[in-house]
């Protein structure tokens, strides 16, 4: 009986203790309590199908009308689409905020040498260059429709 706790604790140390709960969204269309819930629930579902599950998940709010954090390493800042009323798939949004965060990263690591950048990617969680990342990411976001919230 002892198990299934430790299994559960288990689990959560290794995902880092974030789950799609704990990810906060505001609604900028004035949904009502009950349309934020089942929005959450969708989107839950949703980004099960995906191979970025957090960042689905955020991709999909984002898209239903939400400012959230995109749950990528390139930005701690929320994002909300420009024009609340564009209709988007939570697919083109996944698919837009990870692109810009690749474009992100291989710049910011541009200028690294070959065994730095091998102990940063093997041995230690290093970010390196990350205001210039932080920038590229929002230069990367902003023409494809996307606005950014303070950090």
């Amino acid at each position: 009986m002892t198990k299934a706790p430790l299994v559960v604790t288990a689990l959560f140390i290794l995902t880092g203790c974030t789950t799609t709960a704990n990810l906060k969204a505001t609604p900028l269309k004035e949904q009502s309590a009950a349309q934020i819930d089942s929005d959450r629930k969708r989107c839950a579902e949703w980004s099960k199908k995906t191979a970025a599950r957090l960042a689905g998940f955020a991709a999909c709010l984002i898209a239903a009308g939400y400012e959230t954090t995109p749950e990528v390493g390139s930005t701690s800042q929320t994002v909300r689409l420009t024009r609340a009323s564009t209709a988007i798939e939570p697919t083109r949004v996944l698919l837009d905020v990870l692109d810009c965060d690749g474009q992100a990263q291989r710049e910011a690591e541009r200028d690294l040498g070959m065994i730095s950048r091998w102990i940063k990617e093997n041995l230690v969680y290093w970010r390196t260059n990350i205001d210039k990342r932080r920038q590229v990411f929002v230069d990367c976001l902003r023409p494809r429709g996307y606005e950014l919230g303070k950090t």
